[in-house]
């Protein structure tokens, strides 16, 4: 198993690079831009206030301001870049691993390796797991240099507890799409389905903060658990948000682990 999680990492580790490397700049980006932003406050604060009371809900700037990194950050980059690498990576983890495996007809070398499915499963389930992990970490906490170089504040404490929000939601995704992986023997339709099911859930959310009638379907959006100003700006956990998360990676994983070991891959 420690042969095959470390082949795994071998053969990902430019996945990871680039991502990695696309979210470190953002964050640099972003935060470098901050004192010009905030200069400007006023005028974005009376646009703000402009907007639907429920449009600001459904994409968690019901709090919005300027005044401070975390906040910038919270809108900037957390409501939607971050969410939008993290599901790249993940689906591209869970998609080449198993039902790419299956896409590119080299399972049968994987059939023919002298240990269990399950060493093969958990192999490159938990370098996944790993390879995520390190993207989380290192985007996360990149700011706090990135913040020091420009004389700027922002709370350690908060960015740990928006990393581990996040680790939760990315592994959460990470475990259903392996799931999924382990059904198909084409790794874009893992793409398709999971992905799509995402954009479905995000309009979900978006649709429960406009209309009262529809208030209830939030529930079953996991972006309506990863709440960025809760997490980065107060620095607070939500004990709602780390049951769905932990239950749905359990569910997931055992999914996932079962199907691996009785589908036929050759």
């Amino acid at each position: 198993m420690i042969t095959i999680f470390w082949r795994t990492i071998k053969d990902r580790w430019r996945m990871l690079a680039a991502v990695t490397i696309i979210g470190s700049l953002v964050q640099f980006m972003y935060t470098s831009l901050f004192p010009t932003y905030s200069k400007s406050f006023g005028q974005s604060e009376e646009l703000f206030k402009q907007m639907p009371e429920a449009l600001k809900k459904a994409f968690n700037m019901d709090q919005f301001s300027f005044n401070t990194l975390d906040k910038f950050l919270t809108i900037e980059m957390y409501s939607f870049f971050w969410i939008i690498l993290m599901i790249l990576f993940t689906l591209s983890l869970a998609g080449t691993s198993f039902a790419g495996d299956v896409e590119r007809e080299t399972v049968t070398l994987t059939a023919g390796q002298p240990v269990s499915r399950s060493r093969v499963f958990w192999g490159r389930y938990l370098a996944g797991v790993k390879l995520f992990s390190v993207f989380n970490i290192v985007v996360n906490f990149i700011v706090l240099p990135i913040a020091s170089a420009f004389k700027l504040h922002i709370d350690p404490l908060h960015l740990l507890t928006i990393m581990v929000m996040g680790e939760l939601f990315g592994l959460a995704v990470f475990s259903v799409a392996t799931a999924v992986s382990t059904f198909l023997t084409d790794k874009s339709k893992v793409y398709m389905i999971v992905g799509g099911t995402l954009l479905v859930t995000y309009v979900m959310n978006i649709i429960s903060g406009i209309s009262e009638k529809f208030a209830n379907i939030k529930y079953a959006s996991p972006f309506y658990y990863f709440n960025p100003n809760t997490f980065l700006v107060k620095g607070q956990y939500n004990t709602a948000a780390v049951l769905v998360f932990g239950s749905v990676i359990i569910i997931g994983t055992v999914v996932a682990w079962w199907r691996w070991r009785q589908r036929d891959i050759l």
